[in-house]
């Protein structure tokens, strides 16, 4: 499908269907380590924001033309779709650049240069500042609307994946009747209030899953990875099931987490490996309850996030975050050969604790895949319940995570034409 000569880490993708039934797909890539831009010069190998030379490269020149421009809109065009309360909620046009440029916050503004070129779209002339980033071969192959961005910091990939991962369209509807009360005025008889929760689905979408076409797409696979205290792993069992057969189910077989003490007692590589990291080298077998050499494919672990208000669990968490080679809980609460009460201790005694660092961990790994106002309200919460000793200290650690869309609303009220405001 990709014509890059990359190697690639991973990638997502789902192919989404517009009102009016026409396909399209949001992918993100990721490159190998070895493929990593450098400077603004190889971005500008790939990506381009600029109206082609017609008598270098005609070809290239008219499929910008068709499929890459913005616009007209603005005053040219009060009426067009992306205005909203005058200005373009697409933020064109952009600003004119000498060279491409990467900020903090990963995002690129592409070269744009004031070089007198320009195409004509419904009588009005668009230069650059409303060129729609593509790539070359990409465009030329598939002589389509292909929007190419350069991205390279998890804030800004967290958004990506808000937007890869919207969902589908949906209204709520009632059935009702309209009738005129004795003073001719109006009003609605709802008698049976039929309510109905809808889902739009054109005839394309439809063709297209009734032939069972790839609509998601996520490689490596993601392994999410449970974990329990001591005796409270959860038993699934149906209401007639024999008593007999419901406590070999929970005696029998091992969880995937107690799993992974079996593995460190018989697999050497294993005792190198956190618990998240075992999907990277081992697979696990729901038959035999244990967890075996992986022989081929790649995965990645996840393990679930729990609350700082789950007490003992939260701290279980952060031990098997940073610990490797455990097999046992009492081993989890050793340290240096001592064994602690409890989880909190141990992770106390190991310096993973020290100045609300849990707190600190946990509004950052929060800030990787959710909103900036979770966040807010998580760190209020903490506030709230006395967890936090020392709140100016986790402030002034993780603002950047708190306020991590001040700019994207700044430019969203302003109308801003910064460059990449994700949604």
């Amino acid at each position: 499908m990709f014509i890059f000569h990359f190697f690639l880490y991973a990638v997502v993708y789902t192919v989404e269907f517009q009102k009016r039934g026409l396909p399209h797909a949001h992918i993100i890539l990721w490159l190998d380590d070895s493929e990593r831009f450098i400077d603004c010069d190889e971005i500008d190998k790939i990506i381009s924001a600029e109206i082609p030379d017609p008598n270098h490269d005609p070809v290239l020149h008219e499929a910008v033309k068709a499929y890459m421009i913005h616009g007209p809109c603005g005053a040219a065009r009060a009426n067009s779709p992306c205005m909203k309360e005058g200005k373009c909620s697409k933020h064109f046009p952009k600003k004119f650049v000498d060279r491409t440029l990467r900020d903090e916050d990963g995002y690129c503004k592409y070269r744009r240069r004031d070089n007198g070129l320009t195409v004509e779209r419904n009588g009005v002339h668009l230069d650059n500042r409303y060129v729609v980033p593509y790539n070359r071969k990409l465009l030329l192959r598939y002589q389509a609307h292909i929007n190419v961005e350069f991205c390279n910091q998890s804030r800004a990939i967290k958004y990506l994946f808000k937007y890869v991962n919207k969902g589908n369209d949906k209204v709520t509807a009632a059935v009702c009747r309209e009738e005129q009360d004795n003073n001719g005025e109006n009003y609605v008889v709802d008698e049976i209030k039929i309510y109905y929760d809808c889902r739009y689905i054109s005839a394309c979408e439809g063709a297209w899953r009734i032939f069972g076409f790839v609509i998601h797409l996520r490689e490596p696979a993601v392994i999410r990875l449970p974990f329990h205290l001591e005796n409270e792993q959860p038993i699934v069992f149906e209401d007639n099931d024999p008593i007999d057969e419901v406590v070999e189910k929970s005696t029998g077989k091992f969880t995937k987490f107690t799993a992974w003490f079996e593995a460190n007692k018989e697999h050497e590589a294993a005792k190198t490996l956190t618990y998240a990291q075992m999907p990277t080298k081992f697979v696990f077998n729901r038959e035999l309850g244990k967890w075996t050499t992986r022989k081929a494919g790649d995965a990645i672990g996840r393990v679930y996030y729990v609350s700082p208000s789950a007490g003992e669990l939260h701290y279980l968490r952060i031990l098997i975050n940073n610990k490797t080679g455990v097999t046992s809980y009492k081993e989890l609460r050793t340290v240096d050969g001592t064994t602690y009460p409890t989880f909190k201790d141990a992770c106390f005694v190991m310096g993973l604790l020290d100045d609300d660092m849990e707190y600190i961990n946990a509004i950052k790994e929060v800030s990787e895949w959710s909103s900036a106002a979770y966040v807010r309200s998580m760190f209020a919460s903490l506030i709230f319940h006395g967890c936090i000793t020392r709140p100016d200290h986790v402030w002034e650690e993780t603002w950047m995570h708190l306020s991590d869309d001040i700019l994207l609303k700044r430019r969203h009220m302003t109308g801003d034409p910064g460059e990449y405001v994700y949604r």
